[in-house]
């Protein structure tokens, strides 16, 4: 993981731009919305005011940008692991490695005490690496994605 990159845009924008990917977070994004979503990222990387951690995933042997990940603090008050990767690296196991290596940088070196997830029930992939690694929490109805999400938890 590394900090993202304005020369990240053209791989960041194949996966904002990809229904796949984006089907069960937010629409597609254009090439300029991508851009500007990219912009908003880097800059929370200054911003101490707002708990606001996304870093790019580079495949270590060819440098390839492989997706986002981080954590955040969300609207009610918990910090909330994400990640998203390009289409073209599913099925890897990339999901679960950064999923386990995002629980050890939270609680080793931000020193978190609990994390939250959050994924649509359609979202197979997903629930999958969750189920593995975290305590499930609840299903609910998220009016805002307008799909059933799954809540899921960890502690230190």
């Amino acid at each position: 993981m590394r900090r993202l990159e304005d020369s990240d845009l053209e791989s960041f924008y194949d996966m904002q731009g990809n229904p796949n990917v984006m089907r069960y977070i937010k629409k597609t994004m254009n090439f300029e919305e991508s851009k500007q979503e990219l912009n908003r990222f880097i800059k929370y990387y200054k911003d101490v005011d707002v708990f606001f951690k996304i870093w790019a995933v580079i495949e270590r042997n060819n440098n390839q940008f492989v997706g986002i990940c981080g954590v955040y603090e969300n609207d009610k008050s918990e910090f909330e692991i994400a990640y998203r990767l390009r289409e073209c690296f599913w099925g890897n196991g990339f999901g679960r490695e950064i999923a386990k290596g995002l629980f050890r940088y939270c609680f080793d070196q931000i020193k978190l005490n609990e994390l939250t997830a959050y994924a649509s029930t359609d979202n197979v992939g997903s629930i999958r690496i969750l189920e593995k690694e975290m305590n499930y929490v609840e299903e609910f109805y998220a009016e805002k994605e307008n799909s059933i999400e799954r809540k899921y938890t960890l502690k230190k």
